[in-house]
């Protein structure tokens, strides 16, 4: 990876959180209010989806974003 991939990684790594599957499920039963958007393509989603997941391919997220999830405090879970 050149320097500026990396830099770019080591910034999203810095500023966007990241949970466990456990975590996600125990935020979920407790009721929180959980968004998960599948980023994988058609073809992979396919293949296996977590139980209320939203597919929102990569290439989509900008410009769906606010309609799949109106409510600005939802926790958001990006797979």
């Amino acid at each position: 990876m050149d320097n500026i991939g990396r830099r770019m990684v080591e910034i999203a790594e810095a500023t966007v959180g990241s949970m466990s599957a456990k975590e996600v499920h125990e935020k979920k039963e407790a009721g929180e209010q959980i968004v998960i958007l599948d980023v994988r393509e058609p073809d992979e989603w396919e293949k296996g989806v977590i139980e209320g997941a939203v597919l929102l391919s990569r290439g989509r997220i900008e410009g769906r974003l606010e309609e799949l999830v109106p409510d600005k405090d939802a926790l958001i879970v990006a797979h």
